[in-house]
């Protein structure tokens, strides 16, 4: 499933969609599952940094660069937001991502 998020204009709707995702894609979890995950990854500091590493892994997995660049539009607003705060920051989110295939 192609994420919908849009890197040049902010929609909660497709963030969240994105999460839901990305966490449903990284740990095998049906849509349904994969959204209480991310409720419960999102409630601690330490949560929130797992699913900032969650997020993270599956921009480095990620060959097509469209997929890649709204993965890390999902990890700048995630970041801004404080997630993952301690470790990186915005960090390597903040200008574009683009990865290619190897």
């Amino acid at each position: 499933m192609r994420l919908q998020t849009d890197p040049s204009c902010f929609s909660i709707t497709a963030f969240l969609a994105d999460q839901v995702t990305l966490v449903a894609r990284q740990e095998k979890l049906p849509p349904g599952a994969a959204l209480l995950r991310l409720q419960e990854l999102s409630r601690t500091p330490d949560g929130r940094a797992a699913l900032m590493r969650l997020i993270e892994a599956a921009a480095e997995q990620e060959a097509n660069p469209d997929e890649a660049a709204k993965i890390g539009a999902i990890c700048h607003e995630l970041a801004a937001w404080g997630y993952g705060e301690g470790r990186r920051g915005l960090g390597a989110y903040s200008g574009d991502i683009h990865r290619a295939a190897a």
